[in-house]
């Protein structure tokens, strides 16, 4: 799409939703807000794509990427979630603030949304005052530009631990769009797992989304695994087993095996000693003791 322009120019105009979302391959991606990439992971593919030299999350689109087409022969969406920047289309941030709410909006005249029909734009063209309808989409907006750098900043994380690989594109070459490549994560040590969830768990969940959401990515478009020889130690001869009775044996000269006359017992009383016939009689006091402190 093309014809970026500023929302103040139509002020006195209307805007009507699409009618079909055709043009949503075209489009090919769309960022994402911080409270719904898990939602539509499970509808589309998820890819971070550099943009003003950011990191940006967002749902890819392209037929020529996907599993199945987002939007049916009539234009129809079929993919489940529809993310809410294809919700708020055909308008987008402007890229300064402006002193009234409309100058906040650019729209895309090409979409050919604008027109006599529909919801009114402002409801005071004179002062640049939204309608509640076009107030809604940009706010909605905002929170998505401070949703987004969230999101850039986990995907920072996920970069520097380069977890990250470019997908295939439709000339066999790497394109633009990144995703988390499987093996790498699997790998990370427990130092580098730690330091990702060091202030929030959100690279992980991040990472884990993007991970989930690659079943809906032609397999055409993945990343060709990258077999890693792994280094192996050479061989060694293994280590000499020494037998138990080597160290008893290499020892008896340090061991004493002398008898002695200690209080334990002494031979000198073992002579003349003799089995009794009966046995002794207990003591009557030593049990009344015993049993008093039982009881």
């Amino acid at each position: 799409m093309s014809g970026l322009q500023p929302l103040s120019r139509f002020a006195a105009a209307r805007c009507r939703a699409p009618s079909h979302y055709g043009f949503a391959g075209a489009m090919g991606w769309m960022p994402l807000n911080d409270t719904e990439y898990l939602l539509s992971a499970h509808h589309l593919p998820l890819t971070v794509r550099l943009l003003g030299g950011e990191p940006r999350l967002g749902a890819l689109m392209h037929p020529d990427f996907l599993a199945k087409s987002a939007v049916d022969e009539a234009g129809r969406w079929q993919a489940g979630y529809m993310p809410i920047a294809l919700r708020t289309f055909p308008f987008l941030l402007a890229k300064t603030r402006g002193p009234r709410p409309i100058d906040d909006l650019d729209v895309l005249v090409a979409s050919r949304l604008l027109g006599e029909a529909g919801v009114a734009i402002c409801s005071d063209p004179a002062t640049g005052q939204l309608g509640p309808e076009l107030s809604a989409i940009r706010n909605t907006l905002l929170m998505m530009r401070a949703g987004g750098a969230r999101l850039s900043r986990a995907l920072d994380l996920l970069t520097i631990a380069g977890v990250l690989s470019p997908l295939r594109g439709t000339n066999e070459r790497d394109c633009a769009d990144l995703t988390v490549d499987p093996h790498r994560f699997s790998t990370l040590d427990d130092g580098t797992i730690a330091a990702l969830a060091h202030e929030s768990f959100l690279a992980l969940d991040l990472a884990s989304a993007i991970l989930f959401s690659r079943r809906h990515l032609s397999i055409d478009r993945l990343p060709q695994p990258k077999l890693e020889a792994v280094a192996r130690p050479a061989a060694s001869a293994p280590a000499p087993q020494a037998d138990p009775m080597d160290f008893v044996l290499a020892n008896l000269e340090t061991m004493n095996f002398a008898l002695d006359g200690s209080d334990l017992f002494d031979h000198a009383d073992l002579q003349g000693w003799t089995t009794p016939d009966e046995p002794l009689a207990q003591d009557r006091s030593a049990m009344q003791v015993s049993e008093r402190a039982v009881a």
